[in-house]
């Protein structure tokens, strides 16, 4: 019995397919092997943080200084998140995020009578440059800086009626170490100090009244985090 035109027309549509297909499936294999080889290009860590603020403030009630007049601002416990693209084999760029905590301002000097001035909301941003040195075994430290910029938000009046405080922008210092857990995981310990200012006003309570206050506050926060960084 002799074969049809369309079984030769199949047999050979199938000669055609194999050869790309398996062109295809090898060229996928190598793209697959070549990305497992490639070391990762992006990380992000994070964990609970830490902030101790060295504050202080230049206080001014109804246009005049307040002799001895300053603040403190109480630490606080929140969380941070950090993403970053790796430039090169030492270099690296970062974006830092603070999940917003929330701070708590007090009076101190001669103005420590007046107690908690007043509480707020800040969310901190970090853009940093790290430098990553050549080093043998499972610990990678880094050391860098970059620019801060702090939104405030959420403001409650304590001592201070109508608290204001104005978003705020300053360097920082990074530095910190991973250490591998695995190829594509590690722990991680971050200090970034940051030097930071902002203006504050609001109005306080007198025999006469209330009157206008307004300062200029140092926050100069420290700020300390730990967790798991993931490499990808």
């Amino acid at each position: 019995m002799s074969k049809g035109p369309s079984m030769r027309s199949n047999r050979l549509t199938r000669r055609r397919l194999v050869l790309p297909m398996g062109l295809c499936a090898a060229l996928c294999g190598l793209c697959a092997a070549s990305r497992a080889d490639e070391a990762p290009k992006w990380f992000i860590r994070g964990g609970p943080a830490y902030a101790n603020f060295d504050a202080s403030a230049h206080v001014q009630v109804a246009g005049g200084e307040v002799p001895g007049g300053d603040v403190s601002v109480h630490y606080n416990t929140g969380a941070a998140v950090e993403a970053g693209y790796v430039l090169s084999l030492r270099w690296q760029v970062t974006l830092a995020l603070g999940v917003p905590p929330r701070a708590r301002i007090f009076g101190a000097g001669t103005l420590a009578q007046a107690g908690k001035l007043g509480e707020l909301n800040y969310a901190p941003a970090v853009l940093g440059l790290l430098y990553t040195p050549a080093v043998e075994g499972a610990l990678h430290p880094y050391i860098g800086g970059g620019i801060n910029y702090t939104w405030i938000y959420h403001r409650r009046d304590g001592a201070l009626q109508k608290l204001r405080v104005d978003n705020a922008a300053g360097p920082a210092l990074q530095f910190g170490a991973e250490y591998a857990l695995s190829p594509r995981t590690a722990w991680f310990f971050d200090v970034k100090k940051i030097w930071l200012k902002t203006d504050a006003s609001g109005l306080i309570s007198s025999p006469g009244g209330p009157l206008p206050a307004s300062a200029r506050v140092t926050l100069d926060p420290l700020i300390l985090s730990t967790g798991i960084s993931f490499h990808f």
